[in-house]
């Protein structure tokens, strides 16, 4: 008999799930629908797991995943990066890495192609790259890989709705009182930016012309005028990271970041018709982890002591018996789950324990 592909959702708790129509008793997890079972003679409709891969589907945005684990083995410059900002492009969260002695980081180059070369340990058949952002004001945890740059932009999958100027492939000059502005496109850049601002001045690894004018920069002032090319930017200071990697003489502080005066090369024969990417940007210090395991699907391996997957086989049957209606069987395997999970919870408590007495009570 054929039938036409029918889907459904239910929420459970904060979770979702997809459901797909099917007309057989085979495969996948039955779901009872009373009211919808009954076709008779023709058989059971059912309503089950999701068997077929379907290429236009349901995107889900913004889901809660806290399952994943990282190398307890952070070394910098090895899987752990320092990035100095944060902009948005084309919608998306964008980090960047600058260093002092060479003004734009390939990404896609070792040591920092770690955050394209795949994950470590990863036990789930990972395809797409992971990274973990910490010590960030905002944007702390998992991110997912977008594209990484060999102008030290590493672009992720998380939308982002703030709207940031940034200008790509357009020609700049420089002069030597540490000023930017158009190079023939007709941009007002002033217009865009104010005293205490930080922009991104970068161009692609191989086309660098002059280092001194790359990296993040604070903005120090900004002179507007209605001639593009007479709409400065001045630029104050100039940050980036230490890395041993490009010549840092001591490991000293290479957590912390670093900065100097901004020390632009005016412009001259070999920069015309270079151009330039620019990006308004949000200074934050922070790192980025490599080395995720992220769970994917069925075949990764839990990263839980033997003990506890006890009790989640509890909590998975407590959970069958709830959908069949078994009310009491499934109060038993959770009391049955929560005793496991506080046994192995109170093993990690060196010492005694010690109740706090009340002196009214006899003894």
């Amino acid at each position: 008999m054929a039938t036409s592909k029918e889907y459904a959702y239910y929420i459970k708790g904060n979770k979702v799930a997809i459901v797909q129509k099917d007309w057989t008793f085979s495969g996948g997890q039955t779901l009872s629908q009373p009211g919808l079972n009954d076709l008779g003679a023709a058989g059971a409709l059912l309503w089950k797991s999701p068997k077929e891969s379907i290429t236009d589907g349901i995107e889900l945005q913004y889901v809660y995943s806290p399952q994943y684990t990282v190398s307890s083995n952070a070394a910098v410059d090895v899987n752990k990066f320092y990035v100095n900002a944060w902009t948005v492009i084309d919608g998306y969260l964008s980090f960047f890495r600058s260093a002092g002695n060479n003004a734009t980081i390939d990404w896609s180059t070792s040591p920092e192609n770690a955050v394209t070369s795949g994950t470590a340990g990863d036990t789930g058949g990972q395809t797409l790259d992971y990274i973990v952002v910490r010590g960030n004001e905002r944007w702390n945890g998992l991110h997912r890989v977008q594209t990484a740059g060999s102008n030290g932009i590493l672009k992720t999958y998380t939308k982002v709705s703030t709207t940031v100027p940034y200008w790509e492939s357009k020609e700049l000059d420089f002069n030597t009182s540490e000023q930017f502005f158009d190079g023939g496109s007709g941009i007002f850049y002033a217009d865009y930016f104010s005293a205490g601002d930080y922009v991104i001045v970068t161009q692609d690894a191989q086309a660098i012309v002059s280092e001194e004018n790359m990296g993040l920069f604070s903005v120090d002032s900004v002179t507007k005028s209605a001639t593009a090319t007479s709409s400065y930017v001045t630029l104050g200071t100039k940050y980036y990271v230490l890395t041993n990697v490009r010549g840092a003489t001591s490991t000293t502080g290479i957590d912390d970041e670093a900065s100097a005066t901004a020390d632009t090369v005016g412009e001259d024969g070999s920069m015309e018709g270079v151009t330039t990417d620019v990006y308004k940007a949000y200074r934050d210090h922070c790192y980025i982890l490599t080395d995720v395991n992220v769970l994917n699907d069925e075949n990764d391996e839990l990263d839980i002591p033997r003990y506890l997957a006890n009790a989640i086989v509890y909590y998975v049957k407590a959970k069958y018996a709830e959908d069949a209606g078994v009310i009491e069987m499934k109060e038993y395997f959770m009391r049955e789950f929560r005793r496991i999970t506080e046994k192995h919870q109170s093993a990690k408590k060196l010492g005694t324990y010690r109740i706090q007495g009340f002196d009214l009570l006899r003894t």
